[in-house]
């Protein structure tokens, strides 16, 4: 359909084009007989004309680099608050710039999971990577199909078909979203059982997060890592490194140098204190290690928009998005080089957090500038209680405030009277177990996050003006940005089991 609609497109510019030129010869000569032998030149060119794509530069009519960025748990509203805490920033009204929202082809794309409405990374992952609907919680895990019929991921396809493969997130490499890529397993929780499978794929390149239970669940097994340099991976923190790597090697996996509790990246908000690489330098090595003369599929996952959401952490999940625009950009510098043969596409896999650009407490006012007074994460700033809550058994609620006041924000915020009391309620539940809310309160005002760190930055989101309806996943559509060689095929509606089909379609891959 979308080949037939850029061929109309082509085709229509062609005829006006044409039809304006006879017309004003029409004009020019006043002969009435001219009228029906212009029209009829003009219709013989239109039928004849083939409305084919730009061929590449090996003369085949289909991408020779595939990026597949996916931004986990990436709404629409997750795009249109970064768009707007752009704009509020500078000052303005109005929505700022998000690159990657400037590509030409759009569409709307459903998540539904095969039971479930509201889907889960694993059963999303696997419907992007094998083009079928999986169950809730399963890594592309499909016992209803006969072994020889079972879906495979679109990277192993391209891989299969001589290209490249890149798989790259800020999570663990075993997490949902990579694993659907390159595993098999019934539950994305069998962390060992998935990262052991990854060495097995052959994948030329892997990178970001590290291995989560790398030597399982009791720490009785054979170690991740060590598993991936016996099949012939290198390893490496260094960046620098990667392009000096042995040819023979089977491939690279990159760990950031500095990973959190469960093997993830930290979060761009923490980066300056914290240290490690941005998704971008991942990325940008990543394709000067994976270009060649057959071309390379990546999938680049950020992660961490997801985890931001998760914790209803608005300023945080801005600062995820950002950084995963400038790795978008990444991809966009490579394609301005190769424009007849790169496609780029920008999904995610499902809604989190139901985001809203406006909330009960504000009305019709928004700040959402205001955002940019936070200077760490909620989960950072947690850290920080923690330790001081392991420091001593007597604790200060000034204390916490005034430290709130130094390492949340970048400075001092006035509270409110009602704000007063919402942080003493979660001061007292957090450090001294006290409260008078039942259990399904406490999870409504706090989630799984700490309740003081959470308490602080939804002060500053209410402020802000932004909303938010969960603590989970949501049944939203998320959108679908693409630019280059054969994005006309993602545009208008679809489902995400269409990716697989609509690349393995016009690139001609047998599955």
């Amino acid at each position: 359909m979308a080949q037939k609609y850029y061929t109309l497109m082509r085709n229509g510019k062609i005829f006006v084009k044409l039809y304006f030129q006879i017309l004003i010869l029409i004009m020019s000569i006043r002969k009435i007989k001219l009228v029906f032998i212009s029209l009829a030149a003009v219709m013989l060119v239109f039928l004849s004309c083939k409305g084919e794509e730009p061929a590449n530069n090996n003369g085949v009519n289909k991408p020779k680099y595939i990026f597949l960025f996916i931004g986990d748990g990436m709404g629409q509203n997750h795009v249109a608050l970064t768009q707007a805490y752009l704009a509020s920033s500078e000052g303005k009204i109005g929505m700022g710039r998000v690159f990657f929202t400037d590509y030409p082809s759009y569409a709307d794309c459903t998540t539904w999971c095969r039971n479930s409405q509201i889907t889960d990374s694993g059963a999303a992952g696997s419907a992007i990577a094998c083009g079928e609907k999986a169950d809730y919680g399963v890594i592309s895990y499909y016992p209803d199909f006969l072994p020889d019929q079972k879906p495979q991921s679109i990277a192993k396809i391209a891989h299969s078909n001589g290209m490249k493969a890149g798989i790259i997130s800020t999570v663990s490499i075993n997490h949902a979203t990579p694993a659907a890529f390159y595993a098999v397993n019934e539950s994305r929780g069998n962390y060992y059982e998935i990262g052991a499978q990854m060495p097995e794929s052959g994948f030329e390149f892997y990178g970001g997060g590290g291995f989560k239970n790398s030597t399982g669940k009791n720490n009785d097994k054979e170690d991740l890592y060590q598993r991936a340099t016996n099949f012939g991976y290198v390893i490496t923190s260094d960046l620098n490194t990667i392009s000096t790597t042995d040819t023979s090697a089977t491939g690279v996996y990159f760990v950031n140098p500095v990973l959190r509790s469960e093997s993830e990246m930290p979060y761009s908000i923490d980066r300056e204190e914290l240290g490690g690489y941005a998704l971008k330098d991942i990325v940008r090595e990543a394709i000067r290690f994976l270009d060649n003369e057959n071309g390379f599929f990546m999938m680049v996952e950020g992660g961490k928009i997801d985890w931001a959401s998760h914790e209803n952490d608005a300023a945080t999940m801005v600062h995820e998005l950002i950084d995963f625009d400038n790795a978008v950009l990444e991809a966009y510098s490579f394609y301005m080089l190769h424009p007849d043969e790169t496609l780029i596409i920008v999904t995610a896999d499902h809604e989190t957090g139901g985001f809203s650009l406006g909330n009960t407490s504000n009305d019709y006012d928004s700040n959402f500038g205001i955002l940019g007074l936070q200077k760490c994460s909620v989960s950072y700033f947690a850290g920080l209680l923690s330790e001081y809550k392991q420091s001593t058994t007597v604790y200060e609620l000034s204390y916490v405030t005034d430290l709130a006041m130094t390492d949340f924000f970048n400075q001092p915020l006035n509270l409110t009277a009602e704000d007063s009391v919402r942080i003493t309620e979660a001061f007292d539940y957090y450090f001294n177990g006290v409260t008078h809310m039942t259990d399904s309160e406490l999870y409504s005002a706090y989630g799984s996050s700490n309740p003081v760190a959470v308490t602080f930055s939804k002060i500053l989101s209410d402020r802000a003006g932004v909303g938010f309806t969960t603590w989970a996943h949501t049944a939203a559509k998320v959108p679908v940005y693409s630019t280059g060689l054969k994005s006309l095929y993602f545009t208008g509606a679809m489902d995400n089991t269409g990716f697989h089909k609509r690349l393995v379609d016009f690139m001609g891959w047998k599955e």
